[in-house]
């Protein structure tokens, strides 16, 4: 231990000044050159203010900022990016979407026009289907099952003009009102619609089936025996168009629109 110069106050030896009185303990460093001192001066004074070589030498060290540089952001040039990418990512699946609509409607054209009803018929020639006696039991097949029907409304139909002995369309209705009555010059669309033609003393009644490939004429006159002809591959079904040639006695149809034994 030793004392302080100023105040006798115990120091210890790593002390740089009294803490009594503040008195410099440790030599002072020789002094700075004169162009050491003047740009010592000068960065004291532009960085803590400090002149005198007594507070250069105890002045707390003074660390200086470093300069912090703007950070280069490259989230805009990403989120621009990725507005190019989603608005070419959207324009991609609208063009999928307008193509993959376009294609089912050129597809669905297609087979309207490949398998609409009547198409077959329309390019090929009506030909006449071999008559058949009435059907018992179920029958096999979609054609045969169209067939009869629309052979059961005919004859029910032809039937109907013996009871009130002409072709008139408001009495046809009348008597049967479960059918649908047109002109013959009109088409019969389906086996519940019956095309009539009156001529003279004779009807012609045309019914079509529902595949639209069928259609099953009847014919009745005063005093004569009913005939029928049934065509295939006809484009339409209407009483004026009945053929020439191909009639027959046979009613065909299902068993059950014929009398009994008893009646």
């Amino acid at each position: 231990m030793s004392t302080c110069p100023g105040c006798n106050t115990e120091v210890r030896p790593l002390w740089p000044t009294c803490r009594g009185c503040g008195t410099l303990l440790m030599a002072p460093p020789a002094p700075m050159t004169s162009e050491v001192a003047a740009a010592a001066g000068a960065t004291s004074s532009v960085t803590n203010g400090v002149s005198s070589v007594h507070e250069q030498f105890f002045a707390p060290a003074v660390l200086q900022p470093v300069l912090q540089l703007p950070q280069l952001s490259t989230a805009p040039t990403r989120r621009s990016g990725a507005g190019r990418s989603n608005v070419g990512g959207d324009a991609g699946k609208w063009i999928v979407l307008a193509a993959m609509f376009f294609f089912f409607v050129a597809a669905i054209a297609t087979a309207w026009l490949t398998f609409k009803p009547g198409s077959t018929a329309q390019t090929q020639t009506p030909v006449v289907l071999p008559p058949r006696p009435a059907s018992e039991g179920l029958p096999s097949g979609l054609d045969t099952v169209v067939r009869i029907q629309a052979e059961s409304t005919r004859r029910t139909a032809l039937q109907t003009a013996e009871q009130i002995g002409g072709g008139d369309i408001a009495q046809l209705a009348a008597a049967q009102p479960g059918y649908q009555w047109v002109m013959g010059d009109a088409s019969s669309t389906d086996a519940h619609t019956v095309s009539v033609a009156p001529r003279g003393g004779a009807v012609t009644i045309a019914v079509a089936a529902s595949n639209h490939d069928i259609c099953a004429f009847g014919q009745w006159s005063t005093g004569t025996t009913p005939r029928y002809v049934t065509m295939g591959r006809e484009s339409s079904c209407r009483a004026v168009d009945a053929p020439v040639q191909g009639w027959s006695s046979e009613p065909g149809g299902a068993a059950s629109d014929l009398p009994d034994a008893i009646g």
